[in-house]
């Protein structure tokens, strides 16, 4: 049954939504794709495998893809367990599905003893020895033929020497393109094009995404980000189409701020693609019982840019406002290391996709003026009997001067960060704070700033801006001397960052003891909010700690910073 564009649009509109549509008898083939999968040593590691493996053959799927980071390392026993988990659920060789892998970096992670993520010297081998255990069809590169379409599949490594190159890549792109006209060609990769799906922009590949734009007709599926398949975010359309399988592990996600509660959220989805001659429909479920995660994602074919409903344009005119109830209201109670700040989901619309926390400041003139953020993703990620509806988080005391007078701002986000009313609190700060062992009001010009290799040298506005997506600001020797080990301590920074995309942050700092793990992390907030403080809580290890380094990274291309002090508490 071949519907038109115009019908298929006129329906959407009409319904204010996608509509489900579509029967079997049509379908040239289904699709079951994974990722990151992140199996261990044994077949309990496989159980989430498994489960993706038993729903793909209740929905009579003739191929499985697994787009990569298979194994969380390089793990022999692994590739092999998961193998017994494929025969355990097609024990008939003959009725088994296609399968495709996508080789990533995490079976490259320890492949010989104390060799770490010695990428360049190991991918080669480590992918030899993945596809023999995991007696995989397809090697690292890979390009096929199956009912009449190309399904093409692209290792981490591509660009990199011993590999394919991106010209290589480009040209097996566009041959698919060229000797299958009017059709789908279908790319896996494990990194996102950059600038697409949900975290893209920082974790996505930009070769991938400079190639990609020249093809419209290519649908690319990949992993690696980590994102729930309860988010719309997941799928995108510009000058091609994106789908992003999220995972089979927990997720995260970056979220500004100094520390909200865990991120990791264990997670169930996969993606069933169904290929009809004239639309794709995505089915996001759940492998624990089939549910769905939401409506199908429904692309018609063949691929019309202007009239793409998942543009996020038009994706974000068609998404339900969010808001908090009428009823609603948000307290911050003090506790012993910081105040709690509590407040109702945000049920009397869409369910948000996150809460934007923003404490603000009273002024000697009495007006509120923003001084740090963080956010928390909403619960939208848990089926809706998991929800409890209720939200808290704390903030530590480091963050608030004692007898200053403040009020939290709490407002939800949609999909594509509108925002909904806000709630307010206002309170006066009454936890102790304890005096800094260390502080710099003037950290521009009395510490250094690197990039690797080269002094980071300051911008004509008085602003850094590493070239190299990497900066390490070095606080002087025996800055944390005076902390007393085991105890809790607090490195304050206020930091006025500037992105040029308003929409993710761009910055990751990371507070690093020289030659130990980091202590702590936080994520700057998007765009260009002005001054912001950040917080990094650590306890002083039992040894004690003489320095750390504040590291710069994940830095998008032509971001700044001012660094306007810093304070070990």
């Amino acid at each position: 049954m071949k519907m038109g564009r115009r019908t298929f649009l006129g329906m959407t509109a009409a319904a204010g939504a996608l509509p489900s549509f579509g029967m079997a008898g049509d379908r040239i083939a289904r699709v079951g794709v994974m990722t990151d999968t992140h199996i261990g040593t044994t077949m309990e590691s496989c159980l989430r495998v498994k489960a993706a493996l038993e729903l793909f053959k209740a929905q009579g799927a003739e191929m499985v893809v697994n787009c990569g980071d298979v194994a969380d390392r390089h793990y022999p026993e692994g590739y092999r367990c998961y193998r017994k988990t494929v025969e355990a659920v097609y024990p008939d060789p003959a009725a088994r599905p296609q399968e495709l892998f996508v080789y990533a970096f995490h079976d490259i992670g320890d492949y010989r003893p104390g060799s770490g993520w010695n990428v360049a010297r190991y991918a080669a081998p480590a992918f030899a020895d993945m596809h023999r255990l995991l007696e995989a069809p397809n090697g690292h590169t890979d390009s096929r033929e199956w009912k009449g379409m190309a399904f093409l599949n692209f290792p981490q490594t591509t660009g990199m020497k011993g590999f394919l190159s991106w010209g290589e890549y480009e040209a097996k792109v566009r041959h698919a393109c060229e000797t299958h006209p009017g059709k789908p060609v279908f790319v896996f990769d494990h990194l996102p094009p950059a600038g697409t799906t949900f975290h893209s922009r920082q974790w996505g590949s930009v070769n991938t995404r400079r190639i990609l734009n020249k093809f419209p007709q290519v649908v690319s599926i990949s992993g690696h980000v980590h994102g729930s398949l309860a988010s719309e975010r997941q799928i995108w359309q510009g000058e091609f189409t994106a789908v992003n399988a999220g995972c089979l592990q927990t997720w995260g996600g970056f979220a500004p701020g100094s520390k909200p509660p865990p991120q990791a959220k264990e997670n169930f989805g996969v993606l069933v693609m169904d290929i009809y001659a004239d639309r794709l429909v995505f089915s996001r479920l759940d492998v624990r019982d089939g549910s769905s995660f939401g409506a199908p994602w429904i692309v018609p074919l063949p691929f019309v840019k202007r009239e793409a409903p998942y543009r996020p344009c038009v994706a974000a005119k068609r998404a339900r406002p969010v808001a908090f109830a009428e009823t609603a209201s948000l307290t911050v109670t003090p506790g012993e290391t910081g105040y709690t700040v509590s407040f109702p989901a945000a049920d009397a619309g869409a369910q948000p996709f996150m809460y934007r926390l923003a404490a603000e400041r009273q002024t000697a003139e009495g007006t509120w003026c923003p001084f740090t953020r963080d956010d928390l993703f909403s619960e939208f990620w848990k089926a809706p009997k998991d929800r409890d509806g209720k939200i808290s988080f704390t903030m530590e005391a480091a963050f608030f001067t004692p007898g200053g007078h403040y009020r939290m701002v709490v407002t939800p986000l949609d999909w594509f960060y509108r925002e909904g009313n806000a709630l307010r609190c206002a309170f006066t700060a009454t936890l102790p704070v304890a005096k800094p062992v260390w502080a710099s009001d003037d950290p521009m010009a009395e510490l250094r700033f690197t990039e690797p290799g080269k002094p980071l040298e300051k911008s004509p506005g008085g602003l850094f801006v590493p070239v190299s997506g990497q900066g390490t600001l070095h606080l002087p020797e025996h800055a944390f001397k005076g902390l007393e080990p085991g105890k809790r301590a607090h490195c304050v920074i206020d930091l006025d960052t500037v992105q040029p995309d308003g929409e993710w942050c761009a910055w990751r700092v990371t507070l690093c003891p020289r030659g130990r793990g980091s202590l702590d992390v936080v994520q700057t907030a998007p765009g260009a909010p002005g001054p912001l403080r950040y917080v990094f809580s650590f306890t002083v290890p039992k040894d004690g700690l003489d320095t750390c380094d504040l590291l710069f990274n994940y830095v998008s291309p032509g971001a700044s910073l001012r660094i306007l002090s810093v304070a070990v508490l």
